[in-house]
């Protein structure tokens, strides 16, 4: 009944693997210094080894997603195997059809699917924005009611040392037209 989806999983499974096996030749099994070449990466500032390193990380993630792929389908095609294939591992109803053509490795039913949901809150917005709303307005005493040290005293304690206008006025200064005799 369920050939189709078999062979699918098997050759992504494969190929997977393939990919996986193969991605060791990109350098990520080495330190990041042997695999650029460097002899030693402290005597460098750090954007020297910058872009290396976003190259790296996103390498990496998605070496890691490919890893957890693998586990997926790996699982479906254990289902296939104990003949629990197309049943949620959930709440035991059927997983439509139409969705395991689309991912055969689908383990849970469309419901279970959308209640489990991702990285977006209930309300579909990232998780992130609970924590980043009200800007200024949040403070370091675990929402005790008293005056803290906010986001507001952090700006103006690092302002005491220089903004980016004051660059410019500076620059201004250093270069006035009015003084150039030459």
């Amino acid at each position: 009944m369920w050939e189709e989806q078999r062979r699918r999983l098997e050759s992504e499974a494969r190929d997977l693997r393939i990919r996986l096996e193969t991605s060791g030749g990109l350098g990520l099994n080495r330190p990041m210094n042997d695999a650029v070449g460097e002899l030693s990466g402290y005597d460098n500032h750090p954007a020297d080894l910058g872009s290396e390193m976003f190259e790296r990380a996103k390498d990496l993630a998605i070496r890691e997603a490919q890893f957890r792929r693998l586990d997926r389908v790996e699982a479906a095609l254990d289902r296939l195997r104990a003949g629990t294939y197309g049943v949620c591992v959930r709440c035991g109803r059927a997983v439509d059809e139409n969705r395991l053509a689309a991912d055969p490795a689908a383990a849970l039913c469309l419901a279970c699917q959308r209640r489990e949901g991702g990285a977006e809150g209930k309300d579909g917005r990232p998780a992130e924005e609970r924590f980043l709303d009200p800007g200024f307005g949040r403070t370091f005493t675990d929402g005790r009611d008293q005056v803290g040290y906010d986001g507001e005293d952090a700006w103006q304690d690092v302002a005491l040392y220089g903004t980016s206008s004051d660059v410019v006025r500076t620059m201004n200064t250093l270069y006035d037209d009015d003084d150039d005799e030459g």
